[in-house]
């Protein structure tokens, strides 16, 4: 079922190029636009069945009921600014951002004529680009809505309608409640997997050749692309801060645990992150 007339996707990478695949396979819309700051990209996506690709980004989002902006954090403000002459009166512009107060208060540049409601689909992957993309990325995966409280509510219907239609699973709740739970959720996580990584790395005893799947899988998110989780990292920074303040809390002390030989500690300690790792898969 179609839940707007025309969806334009603005940064068509990863998730942008995977909500056009998912909604020209899912009939969201009557008709799909695209743009991507990349030439390469743009060219991938005119591949994409029913996606009409544009050279500007004003230029894809004309006649567009809802606009869904697809690049980085530290692009979102420019971004709006250079879509806001040709948006269309009563739009639902939306963004895929993992910040999302930030994001809020980019969306200030926009015309009152629109509406802006902010949406996370926590989908990701450490791969990036629309060579990427996947039809059923979103499947069974939370997307959030952060709506200000300003909007109007057949508006942030709708517009959680369509989430649900490319197979999510829709959660609203504020941009600062967002914001800290994907700092200890994502961001902290990703962080944490970087330091572990360049302490291996630096080590003078470090063997590639002799790294096992624990080092794998431990370290699989910090192949990330860096110009992505830079943006992400420092818009977010005191909820980012506040989680790496507590991993070297906990750190700290399964290190003093097992400097002092204290079996009982360590393996207190080492029972509980197993438990805890353990619900991860048993809630899915």
């Amino acid at each position: 079922m179609s839940h707007f007339n025309r969806i334009a996707v603005i940064g068509a990478g990863l998730i942008g190029g995977s909500v056009l695949l998912a909604a020209s396979r899912r009939k969201a819309a009557h008709s799909l636009s695209g743009w991507s700051h990349s030439k390469d990209s743009r060219q991938l996506l005119k591949a994409f069945a029913g996606v009409e690709v544009f050279e500007t980004a004003a230029g894809a989002v004309k006649d567009a009921d809802l606009v869904l902006i697809g690049t980085p954090v530290d692009k979102i403000r420019e971004t709006l600014i250079a879509i806001a002459p040709g948006l269309k009166v009563g739009a639902v512009v939306t963004d895929v951002g993992s910040v999302k107060e930030s994001v809020l208060r980019d969306a200030e540049v926009l015309p009152s004529s629109v509406t802006f409601i902010g949406s996370h689909p926590m989908a990701g992957s450490e791969k990036a680009g629309a060579a990427h993309a996947k039809a059923d990325l979103f499947d069974g995966r939370v997307c959030f809505i952060t709506p200000s409280g300003n909007e109007d509510a057949a508006g942030v219907q709708r517009l959680g309608d369509f989430w649900k239609s490319l197979g999510a699973i829709t959660v609203e709740c504020g941009a600062k409640q967002h914001d800290a739970f994907v700092a200890i959720t994502s961001h902290v996580p990703h962080a944490s997997a970087a330091a572990l990584m360049l302490a291996v790395a630096r080590s003078p005893e470090f063997n590639i050749a002799a790294a096992g799947s624990g080092l794998r899988d431990a370290t699989r998110i910090a192949a990330g692309e860096e110009n992505l989780w830079v943006s992400i990292l420092l818009a977010n920074a005191d909820q980012v801060v506040a989680g790496l303040n507590s991993v070297e809390k906990n750190l700290q002390e399964l290190r003093d645990a097992i400097k002092a030989g204290n079996k009982v500690k360590v393996e207190s300690l080492l029972k509980a992150a197993r438990i805890a790792r353990q619900s991860l898969d048993s809630s899915r």
